[in-house]
């Protein structure tokens, strides 16, 4: 037990420096974003903190395959566009994340509506690249005449939704996603992941991770398809 937690600690330490490697030297469309402009009511930065002031600041200059950092919540949260949605997703993909020293809960909900096999997928955990805890909520579908099990992002707007959440370890409320101090972060969305920096999940290595719970809302096309979602959950 002892050698396998050393091997998963050494792991996240390389995965973290590599991509942060990787990411300083490409060019992120993520850099060449607009910053989001904040609302009022915003709580105080600590721009004292030197770690904090490190990683704000390189998220601002090079931004993160894709992702940007919410400095009120010190939290990593998808840029918009961002560049998974043209991936899609089937089983595999939950594969990998192992391999990055993610370790999270999941629930896979499948059911049909309006012509289409739809996939809700919601995470929750440790996510050790980011030496984080965090969760995600994912929409995704095909065409109910599609045989190979593999979802794509919904390309249309209509077909998004309105997602939010609250991540809470050993009761603690973390972060709330959509961020409830950046404009332009609310609206329909087909994925909507968030990982609070430097929050190790205290039940990192067991499963599920009981101390780390999602709270969240997804508002559905209609009740029908709610009912479809909740009997998908049973």
């Amino acid at each position: 037990m002892k050698k396998n937690t050393l091997r998963r600690i050494l792991c996240t330490v390389l995965c973290a420096c590599l991509l942060l490697n990787v990411a300083a030297l490409s060019t992120s469309a993520a850099a060449k974003a607009k910053p989001y402009v904040s609302l009022s009511q915003q709580p105080k930065k600590d721009d004292s903190d030197p770690l904090q002031s490190a990683v704000s600041f390189f998220f601002r200059n090079f931004g993160f395959i894709g992702f940007i950092l919410d400095p009120y919540q010190f939290t990593i949260i998808n840029q918009k566009p961002v560049f998974q949605w043209a991936l899609g997703f089937n089983d595999l993909y939950d594969i990998f994340p192992f391999v990055m020293n993610v370790y999270a809960d999941s629930v896979v909900n499948e059911f049909n509506y309006e012509g289409k096999d739809w996939r809700i997928q919601l995470w929750k955990g440790g996510y050790g690249v980011f030496l984080a805890t965090g969760g995600e909520i994912g929409i995704y579908n095909k065409s109910e005449e599609q045989e190979l099990e593999h979802y794509a992002c919904p390309a249309s707007q209509s077909d998004w939704m309105y997602l939010k959440y609250t991540i809470y370890n050993r009761g603690k409320a973390l972060f709330t996603r959509p961020s409830p101090y950046l404009s332009g972060d609310e609206g329909p969305s087909w994925w909507c992941p968030g990982y609070k920096v430097l929050s190790i999940c205290t039940d990192f290595l067991s499963s599920p991770r009981k101390n780390v719970i999602m709270d969240g809302t997804i508002e559905f096309k209609s009740n029908k398809m709610a009912q479809l979602f909740l009997e998908s959950m049973k």
